[in-house]
């Protein structure tokens, strides 16, 4: 019997083990098929990525409870992907933004029948065969989401809609389609710094819902402050913080606003609201993880649109920490990794593009670390090589000293920025502009080549930041003249990185005061007739100096500049579309090397663009006479007896007589010429 009973618990004992060991082995085989499964949503290595930042902005308790929700939002954004969407996924070159030309407009203002009535989606698709005209790839549409446009549409109301009066979704679908149909990539604005007040988190603190207060950058305390004009920074306020430290933070807007922060009574407590930008402009909490699972379904919801770029607007700003100018802060890099590990998760097609007002040196981490990673889409496994932070990023610096060049006809200003400026990942690309909807910022220069471009340019444009920086239009600033306008294009189109066209400027569109002074008093309406005047916004002027380079542009004013032929538009028209047609025509000038000729006179701006297989040598004249520009090469050796030779100019077609005389080149040129050499 004792046998009996021992046989019996064995044989009990043997089936529990192997019972156990058989759930214990199907648990195992559960959790990696889920884990396969994650990462078919998030690829493991960017799943790390995320979740060593978010250990670093959220703490390290609170990882796994946010990886999921940010994993759930991943996958609804994967589930409602199109299938044209996962084929450009699958099969677009990770670096595909280095070829591209990009053409920036407003939708309500760019080719409108008449001055008095704005365009709307739908009016815009007229506009698609003249851009495809010009030759650009890439249409950037300034801010169109809902918004009260106070600030040009950077006052965003609701993130994932489309302003009615540019005809809603509806019309903004049928403008996607007939843009892509004629090969068209779309960039567009992601503001995440801030948003309007008119956005429901805002409206519902006011109500009393104290909950939504912690959506934004609040204080009960209004600290102590002094402000003064610091030599570089311009107009600053030093905040005494509880804790003894200061934050030294710049006033964006000294003609604006007194402050950084906005008083505001919320049952019958006061409240400060910091605000970056204008008082209506209210910085958003990223501390706060409702404010970033927010952002990542509103990404989600663009990126299913079929935007290919995003424009990260005003991003240094992000995290804001006593003691500190709240400008670069590590856990606003860990931000940025955040939001681009998850785009390059759910849409891999789009990259994001940096709008960081800061020196090269500054604007560096901003690309991050390049990696490769490997995704699978449609059942294919795909290697994708990206940065972790941003893949494209303005390069703000080199916009003052191009403009120094340009006003002093000396080339030294732009190569001394350019000295200044670091090497970038493989992958990674600037953005380069003349002119923007934004002023001519002269932040990042001394003193002295400040008050030099300001002397000269603001008597053409408008003041702002009291003295550093410029607003006006690309004309204006070269004295309306066409060949000048074409040389400073030529730079434009033949520097490393991708060429930014602002709407108008192709075809010399002049400033616009009228509409500067119709949208200060759009804003000094909307304040006054705001319902609660014990929330109010103080403001010291209405008038924003930049609105004289936007404004609406007529339909009629680009077609006369395309067939009216020899007019001042057309001649700068023509010169930009023909820049525009021989750099998409030769690789070497989006991806080749870029050496600086050295030169005999200042006023001869010189440098190679080359690759294994090509070689051209661009000449630009930044005077106003006739001259010989002579360059100096480092490896080339034409010989000791001067001699005539004849290089093809790519602008032209022409074959362009050059003598050359052991390591030098030289060539004559007219006023404000530019040659684009094959060598």
């Amino acid at each position: 019997m004792k046998k009996l009973t021992s046989l019996l618990l064995t044989l009990l004992l043997t089936f529990n083990f192997a019972a156990v060991e058989a759930v214990a082995i199907d648990s195992i085989q559960q959790k990696e098929v889920i884990k396969q499964e994650e990462n078919a949503i998030i690829p493991s290595k960017l799943e790390k990525e995320i979740k060593t930042s978010l250990a670093k902005v959220y703490g390290q308790d609170n990882v796994e409870v946010m990886y999921s929700n940010i994993l759930e939002i991943a996958k609804k954004a994967k589930e409602q992907r199109s299938l044209s969407l996962l084929e450009d996924d699958l099969n677009r070159k990770s670096d595909w933004y280095k070829d591209e030309v990009i053409y920036m407009f407003y939708a309500n203002h760019f080719g409108v029948k008449s001055l008095d009535k704005n365009n709307t989606f739908k009016d815009d698709i007229e506009m698609l065969d003249y851009l495809k005209g010009l030759g650009v790839t890439t249409i950037y549409i300034l801010p169109f989401v809902d918004s009260p446009m106070e600030d040009a549409g950077f006052d965003i109301r609701n993130p994932r809609d489309i302003r009615a009066d540019l005809g809603g979704m509806f019309e903004f679908q049928k403008f996607l389609s007939a843009a892509r149909a004629k090969g068209f990539k779309i960039k567009a604005d992601l503001v995440l710094n801030h948003l309007s007040d008119q956005h429901e988190w805002f409206q519902q603190a006011l109500k009393g819902d104290t909950s939504k207060i912690n959506y934004f950058v609040v204080r009960e305390k209004m600290p102590e402050y002094t402000k003064y004009k610091d030599p570089k920074l311009g107009w600053v306020a030093e905040y005494k913080e509880a804790n003894g430290k200061t934050s030294k933070r710049r006033i964006i807007f000294p003609e604006i606003t007194e402050n950084n922060y906005r008083k505001v009574t919320i049952n019958n407590k006061d409240y400060y609201f910091y605000h970056t930008f204008y008082p209506f402009q209210l910085d958003i909490n990223w501390e706060n993880p409702k404010v970033l699972y927010y952002n990542l379904e509103t990404i989600a919801f663009w990126a299913n649109q079929g935007v290919d770029i995003f424009r990260m607007d005003a991003i240094p700003y992000l995290i804001k920490e006593d003691g500190t100018n709240a400008e670069n802060l590590e856990e606003t890099h860990r931000i940025i990794k955040i939001l681009s590990a998850f785009i390059q998760a759910v849409a891999p097609r789009s990259v994001i593009q940096a709008e960081a007002c800061q020196m090269p040196n500054k604007i560096l981490p901003y690309f991050g670390t390049e990696r490769k990673f490997k995704d699978e889409i449609k059942g294919k496994e795909k290697e994708i090589t990206r940065t972790d932070e941003v893949q494209i990023a303005y390069h703000f610096p080199y916009m003052p000293a191009i403009w120094a060049s340009l006003v002093t006809a000396d080339n030294s200003y732009f190569w001394k920025a350019y000295k200044q400026t670091p090497q970038i990942p493989e992958t990674a690309s600037w953005a380069l502009f003349l002119r923007v909807h934004d002023e001519l910022t002269l932040e990042m220069v001394n003193q002295k080549t400040r008050e030099l471009i300001f002397d000269d340019l603001a008597p053409k444009g408008a003041a702002f930041r009291k003295g550093f920086g410029v607003s006006g239009r690309m004309a204006n600033f070269l004295d309306n003249n066409p060949d000048r306008i074409g040389m400073a294009f030529s730079i434009l189109m033949s520097l490393p990185g991708i060429p930014i066209i602002y709407y108008g400027d192709e075809i010399g569109i002049q400033n616009n005061f009228a509409n500067a002074k119709k949208s200060a008093k759009l804003r000094e309406n909307k304040q006054k007739s705001a319902k609660s005047v014990k929330n109010n916004v103080s403001m010291l002027s209405y008038f924003d100096s930049r609105d004289i380079n936007r404004g609406p542009i007529t339909q009629k004013t680009f077609e006369d500049a395309v067939n009216h032929k020899g007019t001042y538009n057309n001649r700068v028209y023509e010169r930009v579309k023909q820049l525009i047609k021989v750099r998409k025509q030769y690789p070497v000038i989006t991806r080749g090397s870029f050496v600086e000729l050295k030169t005999k006179s200042p006023e001869v701006f010189a440098y190679v663009r080359a690759t294994d297989e090509d070689r051209v040598v661009v000449i630009n004249n930044l005077s106003d006479k006739k001259i010989k520009a002579t360059v100096l090469f480092t490896d080339d050796n034409f010989g000791k007896k001067g001699k005539d030779i004849y290089l093809k100019d790519l602008l032209t077609d022409k074959m362009i007589r050059a003598k050359v005389e052991n390591k030098e080149l030289s060539v004559r040129l007219n006023a404000y010429d530019a040659l684009w050499l094959k060598m």
